[in-house]
């Protein structure tokens, strides 16, 4: 296995089929790493990542700007640039961004997810 280097702003982004406004790019996935995978990730206004589990993925998520809701198990806790929220397997987690301008962030799943 060999390093990787990634700059984000050349990856491909794509639109997340199951959640509202929030675009996706795939940093380093399974075939990289086989331990873990890193997306980064942007809400827009009025988007969210809807209320979800993961069966075996961990989540770490760490918003690098914008503002968002952060709903985790039944708590619900404002984030900012700088907060990071960890969601182990079976607990309820979502992003909704509740500013007017684009949430940035990265999220890594541990085992890989992709």
């Amino acid at each position: 296995m060999q390093g990787k280097n990634v700059d984000s702003g050349t990856v491909a982004e794509s639109l997340h089929p199951k959640h509202n406004r929030y675009y996706l790019k795939d940093l380093v996935v399974k075939a990289d790493s086989g331990l873990l995978s890193v997306h980064r990730g942007r809400i827009e206004a009025g988007g969210e990542i809807f209320v979800h589990t993961h069966e075996i993925e961990s989540e770490t998520f760490y918003i690098l700007s914008g503002q968002v809701e952060c709903t985790m198990g039944e708590e619900k806790v404002a984030y900012t640039a700088g907060s990071c929220g960890f969601a182990p397997p079976g607990v309820l987690h979502g992003l909704r961004n509740t500013g007017d301008v684009p949430v940035e962030l990265i999220a890594i799943f541990t085992p890989p997810l992709k």
